[in-house]
């Protein structure tokens, strides 16, 4: 019996079945932008995406259509804490979702590899660069968001985070 070739979903018709007029919206903005800025999200899993700058994975979003929930983690590394403004730091912070534990539980790792010890000038006693994660962002939210992208791509193009680098994200996580 041949096997049945998996069908890759494309976002914008995941997103379309999303309930909430808003978190739709914000979400097609979003990813407007992305294919704007030559970040493409590409289909990683049942309803997740990844988006990558040059050979290193910049973002995740995960779509859950059941109880129109919409989430983004960008990767965040340790930037100089001046690099965003105080308002945008709040907002970060506030996305803050907890300890690397929960890498065990959304990543399936025990041994989080991306420790960071400062988020943007503040201290964490358990952080990674998957910690920050805006569940139904807002337009604020999503302008962070984008903020942060931006950093990142930056730094993959200074050279100063390299595909091969533990901080890296690379293609296959």
């Amino acid at each position: 019996m041949p096997k049945e070739k998996k069908v890759k979903q494309k976002i914008e018709d995941v997103i379309s079945d999303l309930h909430d007029y808003d978190i739709k919206a914000n979400a097609l903005r979003f990813v407007a932008w992305l294919r704007e800025n030559k970040m493409n999200p590409i289909n990683a899993s049942k309803n997740g995406w990844k988006i990558s700058s040059k050979a290193c994975v910049v973002c995740y979003i995960w779509l859950n259509s059941d109880t129109s929930a919409l989430t983004i983690v960008p990767f965040i590394g340790e930037y100089e804490h001046d690099s965003l403004s105080d308002d945008l730091k709040e907002i970060v912070w506030s996305n803050h979702k907890g300890a690397c534990g929960e890498c065990a539980v959304i990543f399936g790792r025990y041994n989080c590899s991306y420790k960071i010890n400062t988020i943007f000038g503040k201290n964490y006693d358990n952080a990674c660069a998957r910690s920050i994660a805006f569940i139904n962002p807002n337009l604020s939210e999503i302008e962070c968001i984008k903020k942060l992208l931006e950093m990142r791509k930056n730094t993959i193009k200074n050279g100063t985070l390299l595909p091969t680098s533990p901080t890296n994200y690379g293609q296959n996580n």
